[in-house]
């Protein structure tokens, strides 16, 4: 009897662990399926949430089969996994694209140039990059951000006009955020921020130009900072800067407003993996590798960031405007939008 109870046993222990395995397989093909939906646009992710609840389906199913074999190892492995298990679906927000928007990009040399050279050797940082990035606009979602966004776009720029009005097509990209890994563009040259009768205005060139704020109050349906080339813009600011994503930032939830995204093709991807890859300034002073500092190595980083906040209060205080040219994570290659077009 003994014998046949220990046979008993081991078939269903065997069971079980089969159970728990197939348990295993749905758990991960559940987590493989959720992280590959971040990069996706939104059309994309509504496609595979489909299989995601199938999947889960199959997954809860086997689930409630296994609560009986606890005693067994299948089990305690599948509860040590049971976080992969967990894939609950995030509804993404169904954004309506409602307005297409080209730009023509280009990356400089190290050395900031742009124009044929022969005289250098073959390398990544001698090369010049030029692409082109599409972007499809939530109109519907953030209707007063794309209205913002575009008013820089439906410009009929003419290089040859003495008093331009602002627009994207020659701006530049100026920075690249380390802690949100958010590239900041849309900086327009000249354009600057200034008050006009107690209110917030734009100055270019002579111009006194109104601006309005680009906040869309977004209760329902907001889109999270969660995948990489999501096109974004900082509430409450009246500057036609705006950020890319170049990954998930939900840090940036309160204090961005996403209104629209990058289409990710072969150029895009491309445009981003370079920026990403660019040099930026540190406001720190340099470091070599901390296992080989001193105690005296730390003494003269202090006095130096000291004695650069003293000449950088110091130049500011009179006036020298230079040090709006130097800030943290600024590019140290030029970015720059050669063409913009409304499709």
């Amino acid at each position: 009897n003994g014998v046949a109870l220990l046979k008993v046993q081991s078939i269903f222990v065997s069971s079980e662990m089969a159970r728990n395995l197939k348990l295993v397989v749905l758990s991960l093909a559940c987590l493989v399926l959720r992280v590959s939906t971040y990069n996706l646009p939104n059309h994309q992710v509504r496609l595979d949430a489909t299989r995601l609840k199938t999947l889960q389906q199959a997954h809860n199913e086997l689930d409630r089969r296994t609560v009986l074999s606890s005693w067994t190892a299948g089990i305690v492995l599948s509860q040590l996994l049971y976080p992969l298990a967990v894939c609950a679906v995030e509804e993404e927000p169904k954004a309506t694209i409602t307005d297409r928007v080209v730009m023509d990009v280009r990356i400089s040399r190290q050395d900031g140039t742009f124009y044929v050279r022969d005289d250098l050797d073959d390398s990544p940082e001698n090369k010049v990059f030029y692409g082109q990035l599409e972007f499809a606009l939530f109109g519907d979602l953030a209707p007063q951000a794309v209205k913002q966004f575009l008013s820089y776009v439906d410009i009929n720029f003419n290089p040859l006009d003495d008093n331009p009005m602002p627009s994207y097509a020659r701006s530049t990209f100026v920075s690249l955020d380390q802690s949100t890994g958010l590239l900041l563009g849309g900086y327009i040259p000249s354009l600057q921020v200034t008050d006009f009768g107690g209110s917030a205005a734009l100055k270019y060139g002579g111009r006194v130009l109104p601006a309005p704020l680009w906040a869309d109050n977004i209760e329902k349906g907001k889109v999270k900072h969660i995948s990489k080339g999501l096109l974004t813009h900082r509430k409450l600011e009246v500057a036609p800067t705006f950020g890319i994503t170049t990954r998930s930032s939900p840090e940036l939830d309160d204090t961005n407003t996403v209104f629209g995204q990058v289409v990710l093709d072969g150029s895009s991807r491309s445009f981003l993996d370079i920026v990403q890859d660019l040099p930026t300034y540190s406001m720190e002073k340099p470091r070599g590798d901390p296992r080989e500092e001193t105690a005296f190595d730390g003494v003269t980083s202090a006095v130096f960031n000291s004695q650069r906040l003293l000449f950088r209060s110091a130049a500011k205080t009179m006036g020298d405007t230079r040090l709006e040219k130097v800030f943290p994570d600024k590019l140290l290659r030029r970015v720059e939008v050669t063409q913009v077009k409304h499709l």
